[in-house]
């Protein structure tokens, strides 16, 4: 035989090999996913809603969890008419990717941007782009509801201190404009720290901007969105920095359901604490009993939990979490069964019952915040694509 042969021969045994090993690595990956039979009952619970919220833990970081959010919103999309999905992610980098999807422009990496570090993952990586696709050929509208500025927001970065600038009286446009600025890429020293008075001036701007901007005809809804959305989030950081938050991600679910077609229907890609369809012991309403007092039984809010496992957080190392208390829901929904989907009667028949369903445990009645919960009974932390 010659050494040419016999490479060849070793090439094609790897090729083999390498091909049974991935075969072997997928078929496990299959088996360790959570059940189609409960995605499909979960299709039935919300198909025929408006607004569905799906929730995670407070972690962002479970890769179960994502795996059947993502599945679910497929098929909400394919079978039940579903026409927007809308994340817990900055509005503003949404913005700039419409704008760049109406121009022809649109690249995958504008949309990873829009969405985030917590669900810039490699298990999603595949869904993102089938996203971007449907996206970009007008299947599916994408937005985001929060205000914040995250740290891939480069569009919010660059369009912000502008946008301010153009809508503050010629005497403060220049000094609005340093001020934003300096506050989305965190450029504060002994010179400019990010004291009260600083708050006051990044308050003073970003409102006087917004109402500006609504009272002039020179700007289009997005900017005014946009504008309103941050000075909302600038009046927030001259509080606790988190009361008022689930109220203004609502006014921005409305915004974008003012915009859709009449009668569209929306995912809400969440997490758990804010899709509670009750207050409870939250500081403030959250937004899913937000959507519940604006389109009453038309929304659904879908809790999602784990009895233990490991979680991750926007790339940082895996850290495993505290394994349920043994009456808690988690540990009793798991314990005949790796998985358990608990509807409506079921969470009601559990009563009051320890949970961590939004993040500390704390007893409650969960059925009278959510219309299901989906209980994984180990959890998997995600692998996170490099920082681009």
């Amino acid at each position: 035989m010659s050494r040419r042969s016999a490479r060849a021969i070793v090439a094609m045994l790897a090729c083999v090999v390498s091909g049974a090993l991935l075969s072997t690595s997928q078929a496990m990956h299959a088996q360790e996913r959570v059940p189609e039979s409960i995605v499909e009952r979960l299709v039935a619970t919300t198909c025929d809603k408006r607004v569905v919220l799906l929730g995670e833990l407070p972690s962002h970081g479970e890769a179960h969890a994502f795996d059947v959010k993502a599945r679910l919103v497929d098929r909400l999309i394919a079978q039940c008419g579903f026409t927007a999905v809308l994340f817990e992610a900055p509005m503003y980098d949404f913005v700039g990717l419409a704008r760049a999807i109406e121009a022809r422009t649109a690249t995958p990496e504008q949309l990873d941007e829009a969405i985030g570090r917590f669900w810039w993952t490699r298990e999603l990586g595949t869904w993102r782009r089938s996203l971007f696709d449907a996206a970009t050929a007008r299947r599916v509208t994408l937005g985001g509801l929060d205000d914040q500025v995250s740290i891939t927001s480069r569009y919010a970065r660059a369009t912000l201190p502008g946008l301010v600038a153009s809508a503050s009286p010629e005497p403060r446009a220049a000094e609005c404009r340093e001020v934003v600025d300096r506050h989305l890429r965190w450029t504060y020293d002994a010179a400019h720290p990010f004291d009260e008075a600083e708050k006051q001036r990044l308050q003073q701007c970003s409102r006087n901007a917004a109402d500006t901007a609504t009272s002039r005809g020179a700007f289009d809804a997005s900017d005014r969105a946009m504008l309103e959305s941050f000075a909302r989030y600038a009046a927030r950081q001259r509080s606790d920095g988190t009361t008022g938050r689930d109220a203004s991600m609502f006014r921005a679910l409305e915004w974008h359901l003012t915009r859709l077609p009449a009668n569209s229907r929306v995912v809400v890609w969440t997490a758990t604490v804010h899709a509670a369809k009750q207050r409870g012991t939250w500081p403030e309403p959250p937004l899913g009993a937000l959507a519940v007092e604006r389109w009453g039984d038309r929304v659904a809010a879908i809790g999602f939990t784990a009895a233990a496992g490991a979680s991750a957080m926007a790339g940082r190392p895996a850290r495993p979490l505290a394994a349920a208390p043994p009456e808690s829901l988690e540990a009793t929904a798991t314990r005949d069964t790796p998985w358990a989907l608990l509807d409506a009667p079921a969470l009601r028949r559990l009563g009051s019952v320890p949970s961590r369903l939004l993040g500390a445990v704390g007893s409650d009645t969960w059925a009278d915040s959510f219309d299901a919960v989906v209980v994984i009974g180990q959890e998997v932390a995600p692998t996170f694509d490099p920082w681009k």
